[in-house]
């Protein structure tokens, strides 16, 4: 079987779809990929396993011109190439595929959709809704399978979109052989290798500095309870597309020697091991690695009350959830964490997001995909 992935970005297949990738080399099947190369940006990517990549001009900006011309481009690609299954992932990525792959379904290539949280959402700007929604409506009609993963994202796709199937999978799936709870050995010599002192609390937020990700809400809760939690420390590990103006914030509110924004990091292991909880402020969420992540390593959680944040805590069952910019309530959440330094070694819990679980599960999808009279569920 010949397969394509698309995404805007490498990175994007890097960081979330080789552990799939690589099962379906393992079968025998081909695979090829087709983005726009970030690598520059985020590098130490190994996509080595894939037969062939094409390199495509998607720009993330909606209303970019490029778009056109990386449409074409990749239809091209997809007239030439006689896909069996086209996998396509990310907003721009997602709408131009389809788009692309119009002529090829009809010849019998089935395409897939991943939706990584979409754009509309409870509590989204209307605007988000009034430009995201009405496609993803429309595109879905050129979407064999629509795979969403979170329970708000399957609920509205269920009701409003006529895609040929909709199912929910619970991401992308985590590595939890690669996470366990720290030992006070291994936590020891991970903070002594970052300089971080032993009377310290920290927490980390591993995410790009953005609107999204809402770091603020952060900052403004540790200056609530800067005198009174003089040991706290926050690590930022991501890309600091926003690091100036978070830089002035910090100073203004008091806070600069309590955080460390970091810049783009590949040892998120190393920093839970050296962390006391994890915290995550984001407006929105698809359904976020870095909190699975955590719970897998037995890191406690605070995170804002939004999708795919509450679907990790709740399923995860080992933190705390705030309102979206409540910082009083996320500051007295660091403050329950710092008394009481919650931890837990059972990850059992977790298994439901469990990487090996996905990737049978985007490989039984891909199976019966391809067959007559398959299930609705997976």
């Amino acid at each position: 079987m010949k397969i394509l992935y698309c995404a805007t970005v490498r990175s994007h297949i890097g960081q979330f779809h080789v552990p799939v990738i690589n099962a379906l080399k393992a079968a025998g099947h081909e695979v090829h990929a087709a983005y726009h190369d970030n690598s520059d940006d985020k590098p130490g990517l190994d996509l080595s396993m894939l037969d062939k990549v094409f390199e495509v001009p998607f720009e993330r900006s909606p209303y970019s011109p490029q778009n056109i011309k990386a449409c074409k481009i990749l239809k091209k690609i997809i007239d030439e190439g006689n896909y069996v299954i086209i996998h396509c992932h990310t907003p721009v990525g997602g709408v131009m595929t389809r788009i692309a792959a119009r002529d090829a379904r009809k010849r019998g290539t089935k395409v897939f959709y991943t939706a990584h949280g979409f754009h509309f959402y409870k509590g989204a700007p209307k605007k988000y809704w009034a430009m995201f929604y009405p496609v993803e409506k429309l595109l879905a009609k050129d979407t064999d399978v629509l795979i969403t993963i979170n329970q708000e994202d399957y609920d509205l796709a269920r009701k409003h979109f006529k895609a040929g199937k909709v199912v929910k999978v619970n991401g992308v799936g985590v590595d939890l052989t690669k996470f366990h709870v720290a030992s006070e050995e291994e936590k020891r010599a991970a903070r002594e290798a970052l300089g971080i002192k032993p009377e310290q609390f920290v927490m980390l937020c591993a995410a790009d500095l953005s609107y999204r990700k809402n770091q603020p809400m952060i900052f403004r809760a540790m200056a609530r309870i800067k005198d009174e939690c003089p040991n706290l420390l926050a690590l930022l590990p991501g890309q600091p597309i926003l690091k100036e103006e978070y830089e002035k914030l910090c100073d203004q509110l008091g806070i600069s020697g309590m955080v460390q924004l970091m810049g783009y990091r590949r040892d998120i292991d190393r920093l839970l091991a050296a962390c006391d909880c994890v915290i995550s402020s984001s407006r929105q969420e698809g359904l976020p690695m870095n909190l699975i992540e955590a719970a897998a390593s037995g890191r406690y959680i605070i995170a804002t009350d939004v999708r795919g944040n509450a679907d990790v805590v709740k399923q995860s069952g080992f933190g705390a959830l705030v309102k979206l910019n409540d910082d009083e309530a996320m500051a007295e959440g660091i403050r329950k964490a710092v008394e009481k330094k919650p931890e837990r070694n059972d990850a059992e819990a977790l298994q439901e997001f469990d990487e090996a679980k996905i990737v049978r599960q985007i490989l039984e999808l891909y199976s019966t995909s391809t067959q007559k009279g398959h299930d609705e569920n997976v």
